[in-house]
């Protein structure tokens, strides 16, 4: 009997040990991971004054066992606009808290921002960082930040965009059939990852040569400037209409303009520039475009493609591709009577190519101008880049692989250097007194391209 009282407290002892319960055992497993209640913490309120935000974020351990998290802190730390109110304490960093299983916490997430602050992003980025039994997860902070206009996922019917605060599409936006976008001069517009401006109606880009209408995506860090597919650029669907885009400047897109609106009347493209997109500069199919006074530059694969037939016109415009780090195959100026990869074919195609030119450096691209299918075309006065068709183009005051001489590619300056053969080289086209620039053209011998050449 006393052996039987002296083991009873070790007994005892091991009878609670093994009764713990098991959302009190801290599991090492790495698998055991965390849940919260969204990816993203979204600060949706759009400042008008400096001042702060709170959201609640919930952590959850949806394990039978408990959790350590080893750490939660900010990525940006002490220079994250965001703070972290964790358990009561306002602290960016914390260690080691203990998350019986099924059980959750909340953290407190705090943004303090000026809205008037030029030197503030649109969208002010940052992480919670998370690390259990050595795995990594983490939660986005994402708060608006500078004062402006901005565009969720939706449709829109007759707007008009000014130039007072700048235009944020976070997503896709719709202009309804039957009604009118227009977006005044001087009016900045960004576009954050996969926003893409859908016009179904009607779209009026009015700026000019003094006051361009800006399109870019929403970084704007030096490191971005020419950074093609930032968003997806601007679609013309089949409904839409007599759309006019005018001075205006089309940057860091999938494709900046994509049309397909067989039918319809055409879309003006005038005094714009249209660089650095991942795929397509201009690309249309089976429809009506007029391309004026315009600079396209570097493109990942067409700078102007008319696709499955249609009208086009592409006067006085420059078409290059220099200094890019992306490499095409294809050429940068395609119209064709057929769609690949369909069942269109032999539609009905014009093309009006004057005055303008397409041009690249490089060996690789001896072949830079691709026409093919019946087509109607007047094509004259340009420099083209063009081992294909040195015969047929070599007539009607065209010059083919032959250096246009601009002044500055590496600073990508297209215009036209003394010395180029653009210059005095175009005819003069009735309505067309001016170029990119709003600079007056020569009245008899004008040059060739988007830029006329001024006297330094």
């Amino acid at each position: 009997m006393k052996y039987l009282l002296a083991i009873l407290p070790l007994l005892l002892l091991l009878s609670v040990i093994g009764c713990e319960p098991k959302d009190e055992v801290i599991t090492s497993d790495p698998k055991a991971e965390l849940r919260f209640s969204g990816d993203t913490v979204l600060f949706d309120t759009v400042f008008v004054t400096q001042g702060s935000v709170t959201r609640r974020l919930k952590v959850y351990n949806p394990n039978k066992n408990a959790v350590r998290i080893s750490s939660i802190n900010l990525a940006g730390a002490a220079s994250s606009p965001y703070k972290l109110i964790i358990n009561g304490l306002e602290t960016p960093v914390a260690n080691n808290l203990e998350l019986r299983g099924k059980d959750s916490l909340y953290i407190l997430v705090q943004v303090h921002v000026n809205p008037m602050d030029q030197n503030l992003p649109f969208l002010v980025a940052d992480s919670i960082l998370f690390e259990t039994n050595g795995k990594r997860q983490n939660v986005k902070l994402v708060a608006y930040g500078q004062d402006a206009v901005f565009h969720r996922k939706g449709a829109i019917g007759n707007s008009t965009w000014s130039a007072g605060k700048p235009h944020v599409l976070l997503d896709t936006v719709l202009v309804r059939e039957g009604t009118t976008l227009t977006i005044e001069k001087g009016a900045q517009v960004y576009a954050g990852n996969k926003a893409v401006l859908l016009v179904n109606g009607t779209l009026r880009v009015e700026g000019t040569p003094g006051e361009r209408v800006r399109f870019a995506g929403l970084r704007r860090e030096e490191q971005y400037a020419t950074a093609p597919g930032q968003w997806e650029g601007i679609r013309i669907l089949a409904a839409s209409a007599n759309n006019r885009i005018r001075y205006a400047d089309i940057r860091n897109t999938m494709r900046g303009l994509q049309i397909g609106n067989p039918g319809k009347a055409g879309t003006l493209v005038e005094g714009c520039a249209i660089q650095y997109a991942f795929l397509d500069g201009i690309i249309a199919f089976t429809s009506d475009v007029k391309v004026v006074n315009t600079l396209i530059q570097n493109c990942g694969q067409y700078s102007f493609g008319g696709l499955g037939g249609g009208n086009y016109e592409v006067l006085y415009s420059t078409v290059v591709n220099y200094n890019s780090q992306m490499q095409r195959e294809t050429p940068a100026f395609v119209v064709v009577d057929f769609i690949p990869g369909t069942d269109i074919k032999d539609q009905p195609t014009t093309l009006r190519l004057v005055n303008s030119i397409v041009y690249s450096e490089g060996s690789s691209y001896g072949n830079e101008v691709l026409l093919e299918g019946n087509m109607t075309a007047d094509i004259a006065h340009n420099i083209l880049r063009t081992d294909k068709y040195k015969e047929t183009l070599n007539v009607n005051g065209n010059q083919l692989d032959i250096d246009p001489k601009f002044k500055e590619v590496r600073k990508q300056n297209f215009s036209l250097d003394t010395l180029s053969p653009a210059s005095g080289a175009a005819k003069a086209l009735p309505g067309i007194a001016n170029d990119i620039k709003g600079d007056k053209r020569n009245a008899t011998k004008p040059d060739i391209g988007a830029f006329e050449r001024t006297i330094d």
